[in-house]
């Protein structure tokens, strides 16, 4: 009979090696079963894994393991394993290495766990073995505690994860940091909150007290030092403020706390020290302190109630307005509590507001009914190092206007608003209208039950406000709130925009649970800006593109055009004399002809053909795609030209008036290649201009050679300018003789000597100066300057006689201060009168006669001679000269040149000097340069002679010489 076995007393897994008590348990199987071998299994996942053995080497282990994947739950007794066909596959070993012999028996108290009896040797019968069950149930005891033990470390391991993320998560809110160590080894140990306060990356931290201190600013790192090593030796704790160091960055405050760690028996067997980043706080008592010293220095200049408190709130200072709005005196409040006077409640809020401020040097401001003095009080209290610098102001006014304004914003602003709350719904539901107000029912026409749990989208027409209602859902979102325009259908079909605003109410931190939309109706307002939007784009007389939207839409043509390839063209029309019917007619008759002109402009184009109209009696036809060939294009662009001319040659009806207009055209062609608009119009500008000059009433295209005569024109109006400034003109003189020869006078001509082209003469100057207006000052310069010199001449006896004539444009005569200027060169230069003749021409009669009848009148007045000069030319008429105070008349060269030679000029001259001589008046020819003409004017009785045939204009240098020393047959009086 077999002994009882000795059971091995089951040891706790977490004190002694599980692998090793395991392997104790399955020698005694071996032992008492008389085996071979013996294994504790126990499935982990999907395989079976060994918890301890006793026979097996290490191969014959991985076999077992394999074999255990074909057993069952249940007990299991395989006499030869070599017989059986589900292990043929595996090598089960011969002899005393053979495992032949299976006994599998499953652990019931600890399910996927199983104990393999292993022998060598088949056996054919089965013993019954006590021992083996008490066994079995030790191995069970074994691996239940061993769950247990994995169970409790698992759970202190997801305990010790959750306890370092809360410390990490603590460090990086409040800015602390951590790092221990120990007293034996001097390993050291940092927090993530710590490598955060030092920017350091997780493999870059101290290892050793000495790299610790590295971080440290050198000034600190012996004193901290000698702290730790006492902390280490007598557990002495420390608090100590000192500086780190920050790569780049430079030092930075932190606050340093270290107490010791201390084993069961009292030993210190470590340091922990705890950082925390102060550099805020150390920021802002600096703050405080200069705060403190700029009160110190301003407190005399403070007109704002002010006190200063000692940090248990007691007064030590109070300037005089303070004295009156706490309605104390100094003596009567210092060394009491600020708020010793106050009632209860805003003692305790006063009270609890400025210790907070002392305690974390912060700023605060308070705004309270103060029963005590029957006022509302602003107080700002600011932290300094002895106290608190307290500010006072009196707000009861602006409270009450606040307060006033606050009713008056709630009662108006929903007033007349419409006001819907929905209730957000869950999933894919639909949110549901829970509320509307009186004014939605107002502006809706539906009523509360036709809405009340509906979708909100039945007020809408989704497709045309779709867009919108997306922007509204993304603004609720990001912001909680939103605000859109929308169109809401009536109950009737008909819609009204609404500009709406929309909240959203949360129940929880995340869950929304109501919107709550308030609209106003803008219809008269978005009608209002539809009718902006027209008068900015249309002119409101024709209801014709103006000229902001033909620029726009000729920006989009010829970038159509730079595309396709296609060219178009652009018309400027002018209607011609329209000023005439405006004057005769009124000018309600002028807008009734351009209405009716805009009228049959749009009827006479394509409908792709935009018609607009500038401005005046200014239209624009842009044509475009009218052919890929410039040619063609050309041709149809003088085809539509030509179909708007013959539109508008018919005569138009005018409230019984029957009024004929015609067109001057300009056509400019325009592609892809030209960007600048502006310079487009431009050209169709110029073009009609050229179209007026050709006679009106015709078509006229765009020729470069028109922009290079604007373009130089242009440039000589800028060096006209600067040859102003810098006195770049001259007068030259040609002389003026009578029938004897003897020199009677001159006249001045203006040139110009320009620093590049040299002497430019007046041809190319003068149109320039008339279209620029600088003719104003030129004249008035060369004016001037013919004074002075008669003054010159008068000084001398041999030209005190002497006469200068002026020219004198028409836009200078016109000059409402011309009389007056005239006067002060004559007054100014001391000169006689007599001796100026002004110059006029013939184009001065076209208009205005009696304005000019009476300025002529008052320069004869003051005894300055009038010449009319070129006559013949012009627009002058007998009954029109024989009012004109004239002295003299000048034939036109144009006559004189010919006089020789043809009749007709020979004949003109003739009447003229015959008319002048009916009228009293003196003749002067120009532009005698023969003997032969001089003789034959002499003897129709001319009184005076000018040209080549006795000299040149010459400049005043050269005048003075041949004056000095006259020509032959010249004579000077």
């Amino acid at each position: 009979m077999r002994r009882s076995p000795t059971l091995p007393t089951p040891i706790p897994p977490h004190n002694v090696d599980a692998r090793e008590a395991f392997d104790r348990v399955s020698h005694h199987l071996v032992r008492e079963a008389d085996l071979s071998a013996a294994a504790c299994l126990e499935r982990q996942g999907a395989q079976w894994a060994l918890l301890g053995s006793a026979g097996l080497d290490e191969g014959q282990a991985e076999v077992v393991v394999q074999l255990c994947a074909d057993f069952g739950a249940g007990e299991e007794w395989i006499g030869d394993a070599g017989r059986e066909a589900r292990w043929s596959a595996l090598d089960l070993g011969r002899g005393r290495r053979g495992l032949r012999h299976l006994h599998w028996l499953p652990m019931s108290r600890a399910p996927g766990a199983a104990i393999l009896l292993i022998d060598a040797q088949p056996r054919e019968e089965r013993r019954e073995l006590p021992a083996l069950a008490l066994i079995a149930e030790q191995a069970c005891d074994l691996l239940l505690a061993l769950r247990e033990a994995r169970a409790l470390r698992a759970e202190q391991q997801v305990q010790r994860r959750n306890h370092q993320s809360q410390i990490a998560l603590i460090e990086r809110t409040a800015s602390l940091g951590s790092w221990s160590i120990e007293t034996e080894g001097q390993h050291l140990e940092c927090s993530p909150g710590l490598l955060g306060l030092f920017d350091l990356p997780p493999d870059a931290h101290p290892r050793t007290l000495e790299e610790m201190l590295e971080r440290h600013a050198p000034e600190w790192r012996n004193g901290l030092k000698q702290r730790i090593e006492r902390c280490a030796l007598r557990g002495e704790p420390f608090d100590e403020e000192v500086q780190i160091l920050l790569e780049g960055v430079g030092p930075k405050w932190v606050r340093t706390v270290g107490d010791a760690v201390e084993d069961p028996h009292g030993n210190v067997v470590r340091v922990q020290i705890a950082v925390h980043d102060i550099s805020a706080t150390k920021q802002a008592q600096q703050e405080t302190l200069r705060l403190a010293m700029r009160l110190t220095t301003t407190l005399a200049s403070i007109t704002e109630a002010f006190v200063t408190l000692d940090r248990q709130c007691c007064f030590t200072y109070l300037n005089q307005e303070s004295e009156r709005l706490l309605q104390k005196t100094t003596a009567d409040l210092l060394g009491l509590e600020l708020w010793h006077d106050f009632a209860p409640a805003v003692a305790q809020r006063l009270k609890e507001q400025l210790y907070r401020s002392l305690q974390t040097n912060r700023r605060v401001e308070i705004e309270d009914w103060f029963p005590s003095l029957g006022k509302w009080l602003e107080v700002r209290a600011y932290p300094f190092a002895e106290g608190l610098a307290v500010y006072f102001r009196d707000v009861t006014e602006r409270r009450r206007s606040q307060e006033q304004l606050m009713l008056l914003e709630t009662s108006v602003a929903r007033l007349n608003d419409i006001v819907l709350i929905a209730e957000t719904a869950s999933g894919n539901d639909e949110p549901r209208i829970v509320f509307v107000n009186d004014a939605f029912e107002l502006h809706t026409g539906y009523a509360r039950a036709d809405v009340l749990e509906q979708s909100p989208r039945m007020l809408f027409d989704l497709e045309a406000v779709g867009a919108r209602l997306h922007e509204l859902a993304r603004g609720l979102r990001d912001t909680r709130k939103a605000r859109t325009e929308l169109l809401v259908r009536r109950k009737s079909g008909t819609q009204f925009w609404v500009e709406l605003e929309v909240v959203s109410v949360q129940a929880a931190a995340d869950e929304v649970s109501h919107w709550v939309a308030v609209g106003r109706d803008i219809t008269q307002r978005k009608t209002a800006e539809d009718m902006i939007r027209h008068l900015a784009f249309y002119d409101p007389l024709t209801d014709l593109p103006n000229r902001q939207l033909l620029l726009d839409r000729l920006q989009k043509a010829t970038a159509s055009s730079a595309r396709s390839g296609q060219h178009g063209a652009l018309l400027f029309i002018d209607l011609d004399n329209f000023k005439i019917l405006n004057d005769t007619l009124g000018h309600h008759m002028g807008d009734q002809l351009l209405k009716k002109v805009a009228q049959r402009l749009s009827a006479s184009v394509r409908k792709t053909d935009l018609v607009a109209r500038l401005g005046g009696d200014e239209f624009v036809v842009m044509a475009d795609d009218l052919s890929n060939d410039p040619a063609a294009a050309a041709h149809k662009a003088r085809v539509l030209g030509e179909k708007v001319l013959n539109t508008l040659r018919e005569p138009f009806g005018l409230n019984g008036h029957q009024h004929f207009a015609t067109p001057s055209i300009g056509v400019a062609i325009f592609s892809g290649a030209q960007a600048d608009v502006g310079e487009l119009l431009k050209q169709a500008d110029l073009a009609m201009y050229q179209a007026k000059s050709m006679g009106r009433n015709t078509l006229c295209f765009f020729d470069p050679a028109m922009q290079s005569a604007m373009t130089a024109n242009a440039r000589t109006g800028s060096d006209l300018r600067s040859g102003l400034r810098r006195g770049e003109f001259l007068l030259y003189y040609q002389p003026q003789v009578d029938r004897a020869g003897v020199i009677t006078g001159v006249e001045a001509l203006l040139r110009w000597n320009h620093p590049e082209r040299g002497l430019i003469p007046p041809s190319e100057f003068i149109p320039v100066a008339e279209d620029t207006g600088l003719i104003l000052p030129l004249g008035q310069w060369a004016l001037e300057t013919a004074c002075a010199q008669l003054a010159a001449w008068a000084r001398r006896p041999e030209t005190a006689n002497l006469s200068i004539a002026v020219n004198v444009s028409v836009r200078q005569f016109r000059h409402p201060d011309f009389v007056d200027l005239v006067m002060a060169c004559i007054r100014n230069s001391g000169i006689r009168p007599q001796r100026l003749k002004l110059e006029l021409t013939e184009s001065l009669l076209a208009d205005r006669m009696e304005i000019t009848i009476q300025k002529m009148g008052m320069l004869k007045a003051l005894g300055v001679t009038l010449s009319l000069d070129d006559f013949g030319v012009g627009y002058s008429s007998l009954s029109v000269l024989k009012r004109l105070p004239l002295d003299q008349l000048k034939i036109d060269k144009a006559f004189v040149a010919d006089v020789l030679t043809d009749p007709n000029d020979a004949a003109i001259s003739r009447a003229i000097i015959a008319l002048a001589q009916s009228l009293s008046l003196q003749v002067v020819a120009e532009g005698v340069e023969t003997v032969e003409q001089r003789d034959f004017l002499t003897y129709q009785g001319c009184d005076q002679f000018q040209g080549y045939l006795f000299s040149k204009p010459l400049p005043i240098e050269q005048l003075d010489a041949l004056l000095a020393n006259p020509m032959a047959g010249m004579v000077v009086m």
